[in-house]
């Protein structure tokens, strides 16, 4: 089976020792559990207003990396989005871009962000929107960030039919309680947690609409792995949910 990861963080996450110092050490981790590429954004865009320069180091560190793909973080909350989206945009080894509403503080139904979706639109480029990094219970005392509720989230989806984000962070009740929105949207197996993972999405969302992410390294990446590799779905159905559904819709 072969994987391909569309949740990967590189560097130091800032309240737990579990970082990722070098891109050989990431490409490393990835291919002792099998994957075989990955989209990869940098934890230095999360916690500060101006992505870029995380972006631009991100990029630098992937170059010489083939199975590594960066996934530049872009904030719509700040005055110069218009030309760093312009940069991003305007790259061959860009294949989508991330938005982080609630760790950059912006809602989804804002202005700015509007602007931004029909920008994307206008240029056939990707979103991803994370609903969740940190389950959070489990956030640091010294932050409070809230996920990305559903009813935004469902919010966005039906205004944007034709959108078709791609959704991460999700939990299993977020999953189906999303789907009833009228639009379309992708998730990804990072925080759907239930026993036959898949066998349980698959209940209310299509199988072309699940694709594989680990959250490595703020999730056991091996565990992760499991939910594909162990689950009752059929050899075909696992393979698209581990790389196809997402070679496909990123054009990989």
């Amino acid at each position: 089976m072969t994987l391909f990861d569309t949740n990967v963080w590189f560097g130091s996450w800032p309240f737990a020792p579990i970082g990722i110092p070098s891109a050989a050490a990431l490409e490393k981790r990835l291919g002792s559990n099998g994957i075989e590429g990955a989209l990869v954004s940098s934890f230095e865009t999360v916690f500060q207003v101006d992505p870029m320069p995380g972006n631009r180091a991100l990029r630098q560190a992937l170059r010489k990396r083939k199975s590594l793909q960066a996934l530049p973080v872009i904030n719509p909350g700040t005055p110069a989005w218009e030309d760093h989206f312009e940069e991003l945009a305007t790259s061959s080894d860009v294949p989508a871009l991330r938005l982080l509403p609630s760790y950059h503080d912006y809602r989804l139904n804002s202005k700015s962000t509007q602007r931004l979706v029909r920008a994307t639109e206008a240029n056939g480029v990707r979103l991803v929107i994370t609903a969740r990094l940190v389950d959070e219970r489990q956030e640091h005392k010294a932050v409070n960030i809230k996920p990305v509720s559903v009813e935004a989230l469902t919010d966005f989806v039906q205004k944007h039919p034709q959108l078709n984000p791609l959704i991460q962070g999700l939990n299993r009740h977020e999953v189906e309680a999303l789907s009833k929105a009228e639009g379309q949207f992708l998730t990804d197996t990072s925080f759907a947690e239930w026993e036959d993972t898949l066998k349980v999405l698959k209940g209310f969302l299509p199988v072309s609409r699940m694709l594989f992410g680990s959250l490595t390294p703020l999730h056991v990446l091996q565990a992760q792995v499991d939910k594909i590799r162990c689950s009752s779905l059929t050899d075909r159905q696992r393979q698209l949910v581990a790389s196809g559904n997402a070679k496909n819709y990123f054009g990989l």
